[in-house]
């Protein structure tokens, strides 16, 4: 089965991410993971004035 993130043919795992129904590989589940995990001011670098 498909990747419904990045397409590759791998096992899957079902995951809600923003109410949404998805089936995704480790990567993209470990990407995902790490972004959720993140706070908005964690990390203050470069950001456009309109935050």
């Amino acid at each position: 089965m498909n990747c419904e993130r990045c397409g590759v043919d791998a096992s899957l795992a079902h995951r809600d991410v923003d109410g949404f129904a998805y089936y995704l590989c480790e990567t993209c589940i470990d990407g995902w993971d790490a972004i959720r995990g993140s706070s908005p001011d964690a990390a203050e670098g470069p950001r456009s004035p309109a935050r």
